[in-house]
């Protein structure tokens, strides 16, 4: 199973299973493999919690992994095998010495037997029982073993030289001992193919150690035999030198693409950024580089965990100065939001009002929207949420005024035909004669007139100027005195002003005018009355007492005519108030 399909769960299994089987070196290895497979993938395990701790913006000093129920039972496992593999090294080692203790014996006996022994026959029944107890024995793997060996070899090749057995016997057992090398270069050449390197050289020792345990061969067979030997140990060899060597050159080669990727980070880490959208480009970037990480292989043992610890660094810096940033970034965008809110609020409230006026309101509607541009920033998913709702408000208000509009332009123009018609009926009036009765109906028009509401704009002129020449015209048509005709007429012009685009600012001026010209002939009025009671003192001022006793009168019925005019001013101003012109 790869790294990558491999689980932690599965190499506990794994480690279960191994728990329950016979005790052997191999069971060991496997385990030893496995607990290495475990620890790499519950640190890669680790640091991806470590990187989305740092995403929330986690303090890498404050980090504390999540606790992982397998890693009980994991370390369980690992005290299990190390107690079993503990007692299984005690036994191997009181069996080497065991084992060395006998074959100790055996190489005095052989030395006693190729020394003492004359029987032939006696001597190879004894060789033979020796050979056979040596090899029952099997491999002692201590440093005495190896001159114990070399004593063996010795003493075998005297007991056939020295003893003098026959060829046959002598060509029998080098027949015996040349399959069993050959054999054992057929096994040698079997581990070239093998993948496993660790196993390779596993197997390579114990052939090596087999080899050396078999006996002689016949004599023309031992060079070639000798020389097959060394080549395929040398093609095992370069092998296996060939394998750590690429291995060190890939970890060299990881560990340049590590270099280069924590450059890449310390460049990072190193920047301050200025915008949530910067901040969110880098910390995809740098999460790349995490994954690039992730992918690439170990470096060289020495130096792995240093380069981590340095890119680890680099990415704890990062998300401090992002987890800064957005920290302060809150505090103005609360700023922001409650700015917002307000105009919110403001929007809502024009919204849901029925204005006095839609030009002053649109003008606050459209102030509004200039302080929001101006407002500030708030986090973007917030930002979406509150300027839906302000423009929801805006888009209510807008629609309102909309619907307005259209409304009053149908209204006006059905006024404007209502005032055609009454222009209409107001030409085809023709006076009686009857002035009181002439005048209400006149008045009656006006009246009228004043009911009928707004025409639209670019009318509002014209009707009312036509409106006006035609009352002008009955008026003129009419038989009243002089004075009575300019009171009328007055009259009917400050109703027609009234009604006029701009009469607010109209009237005040014309009231001002007369209030104005009545304050300078109150002033002529109190004059002439002063002197009307000197000239009644004096004597011989006759004619100059009437003079000025008839000025007197024409200002006190200039200023009666005046008070009228201003009496139809304030009338003008009353009616406007209850009844829109």
């Amino acid at each position: 199973m790869s790294d990558m399909e491999m689980t932690k769960e599965a190499v506990i299994n794994r480690l279960e299973e191994i728990s329950k089987e016979e005790i052997s070196e191999d069971i060991f290895v496997k385990a030893n493999d496995l607990k290495n497979d475990y620890l790499r993938l519950a640190e890669h395990q680790r640091q991806e919690q470590l990187q989305k701790f740092l995403e929330e913006g986690g303090n890498a000093d404050e980090f504390d992994p999540a606790k992982d129920p397998g890693d009980t039972r994991f370390n369980e496992l690992l005290i299990i095998l190390n107690d079993r593999q503990q007692k299984f090294k005690k036994l191997r080692a009181d069996e080497v010495l065991s084992k060395l203790k006998a074959k100790k014996d055996l190489v005095d006996e052989l030395e006693k037997l190729v020394n003492e022994e004359t029987n032939i026959g006696k001597a190879f029944n004894s060789f033979r029982e020796i050979q056979n107890k040596w090899k029952e024995i099997g491999n002692v793997p201590t440093k005495e073993y190896k001159d114990l060996q070399s004593a063996y070899h010795r003493h075998v090749h005297n007991f056939y030289y020295n003893m003098k057995l026959s060829k046959d016997l002598r060509d029998l057992d080098f027949k015996r001992n040349l399959e069993i090398r050959e054999q054992l270069l057929s096994k040698i050449e079997s581990l070239l193919p093998m993948e496993s390197i660790r196993g390779v050289e596993r197997m390579l020792n114990l052939y090596r150690m087999e080899w050396s345990e078999c006996g002689p061969t016949p004599m023309d067979s031992v060079d070639s035999l000798r020389t097959r030997y060394r080549e395929l140990i040398g093609q095992v060899l370069q092998r296996i030198r060939d394998f750590y060597q690429a291995q060190q050159q890939e970890e060299a080669k990881n560990l340049e693409t590590k270099r280069a990727l924590l450059e890449r980070a310390k460049g990072i880490a190193a920047e301050n950024f200025d915008t949530p959208k910067q901040w969110q480009t880098m910390t995809e970037t740098i999460n790349r580089l995490m994954e690039e990480w992730k992918q690439v292989g170990y470096g060289p043992k020495e130096e792995n965990e240093k380069i981590w610890e340095e890119f680890r660094g680099c990415m704890n810096e990062f998300y401090k100065k992002k987890k800064n940033f957005f920290g302060e970034l809150k505090k103005v965008n609360k700023v922001a939001k409650d700015k917002k809110l307000e105009l919110i609020r403001k929007a809502e409230e024009i919204a849901a009002s029925a204005p006095d006026s839609f030009e002053d309101a649109t003008k606050l509607v459209l102030d509004l929207q200039k302080s929001w541009k101006t407002a500030g920033m708030v986090e973007s998913w917030e930002e979406n949420k509150l300027w839906k709702k302000f423009r929801e408000a805006c888009d209510k208000f807008f629609t309102a005024k909309r619907d307005f509009y259209n409304e009053r332009d149908s209204d006006q123009i059905e006024n404007l035909k209502k005032k055609e018609e009454l222009i209409a009926r107001l030409t085809a009036f023709t006076p009686t004669g009857n002035s009181n009765e002439d005048l209400q109906t006149l008045r009656d028009f006006s009246n009228e007139w004043k009911t009928i509401e707004h025409v639209p704009f670019k009318e509002k002129q014209r009707i009312w100027e036509k409106y006006k020449n035609v009352m002008d015209s009955k008026y003129d048509s009419m038989k009243l005195e002089a004075s009575e005709m300019h009171l009328v007429k007055f009259r009917s012009n400050v109703e027609l002003l009234s009604q006029s685009g701009d009469a607010g600012k109209m009237m005040n001026r014309e009231k001002n005018f007369i209030k104005e010209k009545i304050s300078k002939l109150q002033q002529t009025i109190n004059q002439y009355e002063n002197n009307l009671g000197f000239f009644r003192s004096s004597k011989n001022m006759e004619g100059l007492l009437k003079e000025v006793e008839s000025n007197l009168q024409r200002a006190r019925d200039e200023m009666e005519l005046l008070n009228k005019k201003l009496k139809m001013f304030n009338d003008a101003e009353a009616s406007k108030s209850n009844t829109p012109s």
